[in-house]
């Protein structure tokens, strides 16, 4: 697979190790990218700075090195506490919103491993909004103080305001694009959405009360990877061949 193909599928691309830009344009580079930030809290925008000097050190070159999400927690965590601030529970939200509003699209993950893989900027969003604290409370109420996704009740469970269909697909602030998710479910929402490119409108992240998620028990997924193997169809495929097939014979 190419560079380039990699990079299309969001995969890690083999580090530059020379310093290729040198270091006045790497140093160019971060001012840059530091001065532009649209985030409206400096403590925020100090996060920011840390996560990209670590993701393209000195001395290193473009695609930078491979970051596990260890070593962006430690480096969130050093800073934050050198600044007498507690801890982060979810440092690799900061990342999220670099790769969001900030339009730092060229941070790609794969696994527990980032990259910064380009220069090439996104265009900026935004700052993420937050509904009114009387809208908040009404939209918790709407589920009963409950993860619209698991169900976790609030408490001893932390619920926080979610867009159901994410602004890098179009969503939007007002009072209906919002739904309360746990911490839990807020995490994995966010990681299924990333680079997704599909119907928003019928995911069950977004309309959870509509869209159940499926479970396949065991035996029938084991079936489903023998009949892949033996006919060469992508499992995914294989299934919607077998839905649409099964649908337009009911019909």
């Amino acid at each position: 697979m190419s560079t380039k193909q990699r990079a299309s599928k969001g995969l890690l691309l083999p580090p530059r190790t020379e310093p290729i830009p040198n270091a006045a344009a790497r140093e160019a580079w971060l001012a840059k990218a530091s001065s532009a930030f649209v985030a409206p809290g400096e403590a925020n925008k100090a996060i920011f700075t840390v996560i990209l000097n670590k993701l393209w050190p000195e001395g290193h070159g473009i695609p930078g090195p491979h970051v596990s999400q260890s070593e962006i927690r430690r480096v969130i965590d050093d800073t934050r506490l050198a600044q007498g601030e507690q801890t982060y529970k979810d440092p690799f939200r900061r990342v999220r919103e670099l790769q969001g509003e900030e339009g730092f699209t060229c941070i790609i993950k794969e696994g527990v491993n980032y990259q910064l893989s380009s220069l090439n900027l996104s265009q900026k969003r935004e700052p993420r909004a937050k509904p009114s604290k009387t809208l908040w409370v009404a939209i918790k109420n709407k589920t009963n103080f409950k993860c619209s996704h698991c169900g976790a009740t609030e408490p001893p469970a932390k619920l926080s305001p979610d867009h159901r269909i994410p602004r890098s697909r179009g969503g939007t602030n007002d009072d209906e694009n919002w739904q309360p998710l746990c911490e839990q479910c807020n995490n994995a929402k966010s990681s299924a959405c990333q680079g997704c490119n599909l119907n928003c409108s019928v995911c069950f992240w977004a309309y959870p009360e509509t869209y159940k998620s499926l479970v396949v028990n065991d035996a029938n997924r084991e079936l489903v990877r023998r009949l892949s193997d033996k006919s060469k169809i992508n499992q995914s495929d294989l299934v919607n061949k077998i839905l649409e097939d099964y649908f337009r014979k009911s019909t």
